[in-house]
This record gives C-alpha cells, sequence and structure tokens, in this order.
C-alpha cells in the first residue's frame, strides 16, 4: 500500500477512507484455534464438518521423473539409441582427434563410458540426453552458436560424445560424480541431472517455440519464481510499516546482518533458518541498542517486538516473477497437474509452482539459458564471413 502503519491509523482516528479498512479494524484475520471453533459454532457443526473432512479421499501428487518419450529411430528404446550415438562420438571424436590410440588410453574411455552409462540407465535417465541433444543439435543446425558445457555438466563424457558439450572431460581431469551419481536417489525420490544450454540470447524464444512445436504447447511451458523476504528485507518491511526509526538507521541496523548464502550450512543446522535469529545468538554486538536474545530464548529491548515480527515473516513471498532460465518438459498436460498463472511482464501462461515443486511432481525442467555473449561471438563471425571486417580488423 506505500504507507505506513502510523498513517493508517491516523486516518482511521480522522474517519478518513482507507484501503483494506476492515483488515486493520479487526483481528479476526487468522485460522481459529480449537477453543475459539468451539465458542461460536455447536457440537453438531464441528462434527459434520469432521465427518466430512473424513470423507476426503488421500491422494499423492509426489511422483519420479515424467519424461516424454522420445522418438528414436528403426525402433531403438532410448537406451539403445544413446548407446549407438555414444558409439558415433567414439569415432568422429574420440578415435578423430587421437585420443584412443593406445591400450591404456582405450581402456580409460571404455572404462568411464561403461560407468556413465550404467548410472544414466539405472535411473532411467536416458531419454533426459536425448532430449538435451536434440535442442542442442537444432541450435547448430540454425548455425546459432551453442555454448560449449558450463558447470558440473562438462565433467561428463557421454555429453560431450553425443555433442551436447565440447569439452572432453577426461583431458581436463573432470569428475563425473560432481555431474550426477547414483548416491543421490532412493526408492521414492530420483535424482535429476542439470545440464544447462547456453544459447544466444535473441534466439532463446525461438529454441523454446521448437521444443514446444516437438512435445506439444500444453505440456511445455515456463515456471513462476517467488521473491521472498529475508532476513535484511523482513527487518526493513517491518521497521519501515512501524515507522520505527530514520532510513539511515535502518540501513545500519539491516546491514549489521549477514548474507544468507554466507551463513547457508548454519542456518540448516538450526532449528528456524532466520539469519536474524542467527545474528542475534551469534555476534549479538551488533546489534547491541536494538534487541538482544536473553538466555531463555526471549527478545528483548527497544526493538524486540518488531525483531519478532521480522523473524515470523523471514521466508515469506512478497514478488511474482518469471524464473530466468527454467523450461519444463512433460508427457503431459501441465495444467491438468498444476495451476497456470499469467506472466508478470506478458500474456502468457506459465507454470504457477516452483522448479523444485515441480520435479517433486515429475516434471522435468530444463534450463535454457540465453547469453548475450554468443549473440556478439555470432556477429562477429558473421561478419567475418561476408567480408565486413577481417581478421586484420580485429587484431
Amino acid at each position: 500500500m506505500k504507507t505506513t502503519l502510523k498513517k493508517v491509523e491516523n486516518k482511521l482516528l480522522a474517519g478518513d477512507n482507507v484501503g483494506l479498512s476492515g483488515f486493520f479494524r479487526s483481528n479476526n484475520f487468522h485460522i481459529p484455534s480449537p477453543e475459539e471453533m468451539e465458542k461460536i459454532h455447536t457440537k453438531e457443526e464441528i462434527a459434520n464438518a469432521s465427518h466430512i473432512a473424513g470423507l476426503c479421499e488421500d491422494y499423492e501428487i509426489l511422483g519420479k521423473p515424467n519424461l516424454p518419450k522420445f522418438s528414436c529411430p528403426e525402433g531403438m528404446t532410448e537406451e539403445e539409441y544413446l548407446r549407438n550415438l555414444c558409439r558415433d562420438g567414439w569415432r568422429k571424436r574420440l578415435k578423430a582427434e587421437g585420443k584412443v590410440n593406445t591400450e591404456a588410453d582405450t581402456q580409460k574411455y571404455v572404462d568411464r563410458i561403461k560407468e556413465e552409462l550404467d548410472v544414466i540407465e539405472q535411473a532411467n535417465l536416458s531419454g533426459y540426453f536425448l532430449i538435451v541433444r536434440d535442442i542442442i543439435n537444432h541450435v547448430k543446425r540454425n548455425n546459432w552458436l551453442a555454448g560449449p558445457g558450463r558447470g558440473s555438466a562438462a565433467g561428463c563424457l557421454i555429453s560431450y560424445l553425443v555433442g551436447i558439450t565440447e569439452v572432453d572431460p577426461l583431458e581436463y581431469d573432470l569428475i563425473f560424480e560432481r555431474f550426477y551419481n547414483i548416491g543421490r536417489n532412493t526408492e521414492d525420490h530420483i535424482s535429476l541431472p542439470d545440464i544447462d544450454m547456453d544459447v544466444p540470447a535473441t534466439k532463446r524464444d525461438e529454441v523454446i517455440s521448437y521444443i514446444r512445436s516437438k512435445y506439444g504447447e500444453g505440456r511445455v511451458c515456463q515456471m513462476v519464481t517467488f521473491g521472498r523476504l529475508q532476513g535484511r528485507s523482513a527487518l526493513k518491511e517491518v521497521l519501515r510499516v512501524h515507522d520505527a526509526c530514520s532510513f539511515d538507521e535502518m540501513n545500519t541496523i539491516t546491514k549489521a546482518l549477514p548474507q544468507e548464502d554466507k551463513i547457508s550450512d548454519q542456518l540448516e543446522s538450526m532449528d528456524s533458518a532466520s539469519s536474524i535469529m542467527w545474528t542475534l545468538k551469534y555476534q549479538p554486538e551488533v546489534l547491541q541498542g536494538y534487541c538482544e536474545l536473553k538466555e531463555d530464548g526471549v527478545l528483548s529491548g527497544d526493538y524486540a517486538k518488531l525483531f519478532e515480527q521480522a523473524i515470523r515473516l523471514e521466508g515469506t513471498y512478497k514478488s511474482q516473477g518469471k524464473h530466468a532460465a527454467g523450461v519444463v518438459i512433460s508427457s503431459k498436460d501441465l495444467n491438468k497437474f498444476c495451476p497456470m498463472v499469467k506472466e508478470t511482464n506478458g500474456t502468457g501462461r506459465i507454470a504457477g509452482l516452483e522448479m523444485i515443486d515441480l520435479e517433486a511432481m515429475g516434471h522435468v525442467k530444463f534450463d535454457v539459458l540465453g547469453v548475450n555473449l554468443l549473440d556478439k561471438i555470432m556477429g562477429v563471425r558473421d561478419q567475418l564471413l561476408t567480408g565486413a571486417i577481417n581478421e586484420k580488423t580485429l587484431q
């Protein structure tokens, strides 16, 4: 509402109109306790409500990866096709580049391929690699540039053999297990690999359109992402809304809190992942004079109530946007399994659940990142090919 509680209270006292005035006048906007329910409902009403709740069927929305089946040539299974592509890559890449000329080198590459294929097939993820390869091939067919390989994905030899990446992991001693290992999986949950696909920023929408045309308009979409109030932002919002202090003092207080990513490991071991509480516990001196954590766990000080409110607000959603890279590809129409919401800036519909929730339900996320640098390199390449510039000009 771009205002403060003090200003709202003054308007209400003066009898002026205030947006959501009912909300500010009542304290009943909460889930009632059983005791409160008993005061306002009869025993028969409560019994009927319990009876109806008991009639609701249990259901499960979580599931294993639900990838669309990749259309393989000559009736091959996904596993057979991926192995066949690895054989082609062996001839076109390893043999052609002279990397398997000795028996020792040959055995080293054979062992690595067998190890990776075993892990991938056990997790039933051959189709994942075929889908990624097909997307990268679409980029290359159009004479656009694709990234050579980003992060841990470059540690997979299979990705190199089938043309997903351009980095030979054995040449640089890159570890496959950093990219994927079977130990991440349980009987009830299959962890997914994460291959980031870098494409020219100006071509990203066209790449996503290709994916939609191949797997179905209703089965491919981007996803929502939510901005959350974290320690600093939660405390600043509370101080601002209560008009508790000046803007400069507000900044002084909130800057004393560490960024969440700097203490993420320590937050995981706490009962509540609150960076405000962590600061009060382990760096109390930086908030001295504002708030203090007593031995009995109670907060004291001039700003204690405001700190308590900020702690309760940590993790609350504040804003909605669209995931910068994630594209969900499912074997089913997504609108039957998750809410679809309108884009914040645009008219399209995107999945109304975040990445972690969608993957827990079995819908697989693929990262298609638009990289401006690839556009610039393509521009230089095209000018070289047309003679608009020459290598001497570049030098």
